[in-house]
């Protein structure tokens, strides 16, 4: 009984499937029609596919700086913020706090840590950059001068890069970058 109703089964899904259409025939009509297509027409490729650069735009002169300058409106830099330059890799230059207090606006307090350009600030104390030691990608190692004297410091970068690892005198310090971490606080 088990074979007749196997075998039904694979007769029945067979059919199922079917045969080609009268559309899947190819037919002397058909491969007539294809042959006869219309010719492309030629196309005259340039040797220059790239297009004219734009026209470049005339020099204008600073409005805004003039303007807030003679406002007394001009910006003034923060002397608290990181800059570019200096031995630091910009990768570290920001503002670092232990907790969301620390990354209040304002003058380093707690925990907080700001890297400059040469510069390690924290609330007790300035390390200005003497020498690089080495400078790996996410990973930058230097001697600093605190009052006179000269310690080694180690910058690690771990968290896509928002947490840092602070290693000095045998301790070890997490932070959290404070453009992530919650200013409130």
């Amino acid at each position: 009984m088990k074979p007749i109703i196997a075998a039904s089964l694979l007769v029945l899904s067979l059919t199922a499937c079917g045969g080609p259409s009268d559309e899947d025939v190819l037919t002397p009509e058909k491969i007539r029609a294809s042959e006869s297509a219309p010719e492309l027409p030629d196309i005259q490729l340039s040797e220059n596919p790239e297009p004219p650069p734009a026209p470049a735009a005339p020099e204008q002169p600073q409005l805004n700086e003039l303007e807030n300058a003679m406002l007394e409106n001009a910006i003034k830099a923060d002397p608290l913020a990181p800059a570019a330059e200096g031995g630091i890799p910009a990768a570290f230059q920001d503002r670092w706090g232990q907790r969301p207090a620390d990354c209040r606006p304002g003058d380093v307090v707690g925990g907080g840590l700001i890297i400059g350009g040469d510069s390690l600030r924290s609330g007790e104390s300035v390390g200005r950059l003497v020498e690089v030691v080495s400078d790996d990608p996410e990973r930058f190692t230097g001697l600093f001068e605190y009052d006179g004297q000269e310690r080694q410091e180690e910058l690690v970068l771990t968290g896509s890069s928002n947490t840092l690892i602070r290693i000095a005198g045998g301790q070890r310090y997490a932070y959290r970058r404070c453009r992530v971490a919650s200013p409130t606080g």
